[in-house]
């Protein structure tokens, strides 16, 4: 049996090696290794690029998806002035309104019938504060989840939204009044991971929605949820969002257990 080495401490090798936080990095004098100084400046390094490079030009269109824009024109401009990216442009506006889908006629009343069966979910990606994120893994989510829902959904067109805030959800909202939006978009980037997807599902949003509105599901990626995972878990946040007519803080008071 090999005798532990000097001044070894078990419980702290088993805790470093179940997490990517920087722990027992070793130091020279006062400072980081150099090793460890060079690790730390590329994952920060890829974190920043991961926000400020714009997902590929041909990306939405190679996966199926129509691209609109918020109202923020460049990466800088979605950086300084996170409002612009709450709202798409004018032109995009109105080409978003002719993907409306028609109301379907029931003579069954209200949560009952064709109409209830069959609400309108609309799917879309925004590229968020991580390019590498959506590159990565947002179209195998997309697609895992549009074959999870579509038999019991309708689902409208899916779109990219170039320079796009999660808040953006609420202008969609206001334009298209599907009952469901969810919006897969990249998530700020740390230094383990740059390609980590967050998905945001509201229920009715419009521009009178607020924060507490919306249910998150978050650290999507390889070492996180994985995407098949994500997808199902998406999938049952927006069945209960349909059954419940809610979602966020509303949702989580209508599906939590009694005390």
């Amino acid at each position: 049996m090999r005798k532990p080495e000097p001044g070894a401490n078990s419980d702290f090798d088993t805790m470093r090696k179940s997490t990517p936080a920087r722990l027992g990095l070793g130091r020279a004098g006062p400072r980081y290794t150099t090793a460890a100084m060079l690790s730390l400046r590329a994952d920060h390094a890829r974190a920043v690029d991961a926000v400020m490079t714009e997902v590929a030009r041909d990306w939405p269109r190679h996966n199926g998806l129509l691209e609109v824009h918020s109202q923020a024109q460049t990466r800088e401009d979605y950086i300084r002035y996170p409002e612009r990216g709450r709202r798409l442009t004018d032109a995009d506006a109105k080409r978003i309104a002719r993907l409306k889908p028609p109301p379907i006629r029931s003579p069954f009343p209200r949560g009952k019938g064709l109409g209830a069966r069959f609400p309108s979910i609309l799917l879309c990606i925004g590229d968020g504060l991580s390019s590498a994120a959506v590159e990565k893994n947002a179209a195998p989510l997309l697609r895992t989840l549009t074959k999870l829902l579509t038999s019991r959904h309708r689902l409208l067109k899916p779109i990219f939204i170039r320079n796009a805030r999660v808040r953006i959800e609420d202008h969609l909202g206001e334009i298209l009044r599907p009952d469901v939006i969810c919006m897969i978009v990249g998530e700020r980037p740390g230094l383990v991971t740059a390609e980590s997807l967050s998905a945001y599902v509201i229920y009715r949003p419009s521009l009178k929605s607020i924060e507490p509105d919306r249910t998150v599901i978050s650290n999507i990626h390889r070492g996180g949820i994985p995407i098949a995972e994500a997808a199902r878990k998406i999938a049952t946040l927006i069945d209960e969002a349909i059954e419940f007519e809610a979602s966020g803080a509303a949702l989580a008071g209508k599906t939590s257990p009694p005390p």
